[in-house]
């Protein structure tokens, strides 16, 4: 400790974190206008010196910790990791170049506000979209993990993240297809060039899947496919690889109206072949282009939207399908631990509440009971 006047008095911590009273090189100064105030102060650091709770002043900045949690994820699918990157870009955009240690409560709330509005820039350029509450939490649950992470490496003394408020979760109703519009869709697409796609998908395969299924893994003899591989758009990539959990990997029987388009579709691809020579692509997928190249995962969510149109019928997502899959299952009377097993879910607790829906026919048949 020096005193510099009268009336200021100067605490200065070396590169150590030791609390010194030389004038030697040091990491960080504080000044305090009595000198019973400084003592105090340097009672305190010691204190947090003894107990391992000292924290060193750092100029580490909020982008540069992100990025190397991000880096740190080693066992995270691409999928997953680019999701959290794409998730983190407003917090690296507006509050990237302050420093973590002092990145406050605030800050976050107001970056939340801020995206609940809209009009932050995009990677594009353009501003944002409000971003829905869901959305919102997942970032912050980032945050807060990264947070937690320079509390444990003890970099920052709270972690603020865990400090701000959730925002309340809007539930929003699923969107299926009832079994009326199901039959139509499926007389609909039956001579469509890609109606094992919307086959697989009415069977309740996510769409990385409908993309990555090989005939390697399509045993139509004995009725059964293998749901063992993926293909996934991350951003401008194609990432091919196995399901993200064990439990997704699975083995399908195969249904006589799977069965009937699968069979369609191979010899509709033997025929492209044989009409293209050399000029085709030849490629394992099941869904494919005339020329025999896979067909990217993001047309499958176009040609979709198109079919619908064409059948007439209300704009559903490309997922919804698997809603509805698991949804007429249920109302079939299959219990919910076979429909988990056939999408690939480890809990069938997450399947009765995520997945399956009552439907408006199946009320009015509620309703009949009543006599």
């Amino acid at each position: 400790m020096t005193v510099d006047t009268g009336t200021r008095t100067d605490v200065r911590i070396d590169e150590n974190g030791t609390p010194k009273t030389t004038t030697r090189r040091t990491q960080s100064r504080r000044r305090y206008s009595t000198e019973q105030e400084a003592r105090a102060a340097l009672a305190a650091t010691l204190n947090s010196v003894n107990n391992g709770l000292y924290i060193h002043s750092s100029a580490l900045t909020v982008e540069k910790t992100i990025e190397y949690w991000l880096e740190s994820k080693h066992r995270l699918k691409p999928s997953s990791l680019h999701g959290h990157r794409t998730n983190l870009q407003p917090v690296v955009s507006e509050l990237g170049q302050i420093p973590v240690q002092k990145l406050t409560k605030p800050n976050i709330e107001s970056l939340v506000r801020n995206l609940r509005k809209g009009g932050l820039p995009s990677p594009s350029g353009r501003p944002r979209k409000p971003w829905a509450p869901r959305t919102v939490n997942y970032m912050l649950s980032l945050l807060t993990a990264i947070l937690q992470d320079q509390m444990a490496q003890g970099n920052v003394v709270r972690n603020v993240g865990a400090l701000v408020e959730r925002l309340a979760a809007e539930t929003t109703e699923m969107q299926t297809l009832s079994k009326l519009e199901v039959d139509k869709l499926m007389k609909h697409v039956a001579r469509e060039p890609l109606s094992q796609a919307w086959q697989l998908a009415m069977h309740g395969m996510r769409r990385g899947e409908i993309a990555g299924l090989r005939w390697q893994d399509v045993d139509l003899d004995k009725g059964k496919l293998k749901v063992k591989n993926t293909r996934i758009a991350v951003g401008k990539t194609i990432v091919e690889g196995p399901p993200k959990t064990k439990k997704s990997r699975r083995t399908l029987p195969i249904s006589k109206p799977l069965d009937a388009a699968l069979r369609v579709a191979k010899a509709q691809q033997a025929k492209e072949k044989l009409l293209l020579g050399e000029y085709y692509e030849e490629t394992a997928y099941v869904v494919r282009l005339p020329s025999g190249q896979p067909v990217h995962p993001n047309l499958l969510t176009f040609r979709w939207r198109k079919i619908l149109e064409s059948a007439e019928l209300r704009h559903v997502r490309l997922h919804d399908a698997r809603h509805t899959c698991a949804t007429l299952m249920h109302l079939q009377g299959i219990p919910i631990a076979v429909i988990a097993a056939w999408l690939g879910h480890a809990s069938a607790a997450f399947t009765l509440s995520v997945y399956t829906h009552s439907q408006e026919d199946a009320l009015l048949e509620a309703a009949s009971s009543f006599k």
